[in-house]
């Protein structure tokens, strides 16, 4: 199998009516998500949209693709502060990143997507929703540039 570049890729995305994510050249189809699963992406957005604008910064839901080092993910939720362009289909920062898991994503959202957003300097946060057990898992960037893991237990959504 061929390796695509990132611009093959997004040309394959824009005539796509299925979304896809990039990883090294890879390009995987993605998996529907549930109702649920929407309700909490909705949660989270109308939780954090107006402290993003607030600050300068534009949050984005599911339809946004966003390209860490050699891949290209699209986020259930993420915040960016770069500056806001007309007509681009992805961005390349962001400061805080939400995942809800599902059984069909949750080994690549604690694994390969963790790694992958801890790595550009501007990430703040990477926050991972549990559900139906309703638990918050949140990485926090810490002033030196390490980790930190907390966990919210239920209630907290």
């Amino acid at each position: 199998m061929r390796r695509a570049t990132f611009e093959e890729f997004l040309e394959l995305e824009a005539k796509s009516q299925t979304r896809h994510e990039f990883v090294d050249g890879f390009v995987f189809a993605m998996a529907g998500g549930t109702d649920y699963h929407n309700r909490l992406v909705t949660r989270f957005l109308l939780t954090i949209f107006n402290a993003g604008e607030e600050a300068g910064c534009e949050t984005f839901a599911e339809n946004m693709l966003l390209k860490v080092g050699s891949a290209a993910y699209y986020p259930d939720v993420f915040v960016t502060c770069e500056e806001p362009l007309v007509g681009v289909s992805y961005k390349k920062t962001a400061c805080l990143v939400v995942e809800v898991l599902s059984d069909s994503t949750e080994a690549i959202d604690r694994g390969e997507k963790l790694l992958a957003y801890q790595k550009p300097p501007g990430l703040q946060a990477y926050v991972l929703v549990s559900h139906p057990a309703k638990r918050l898992e949140i990485f926090r960037r810490m002033d030196d540039g390490g980790w930190r893991y907390e966990a919210v237990e239920e209630g907290a959504l």
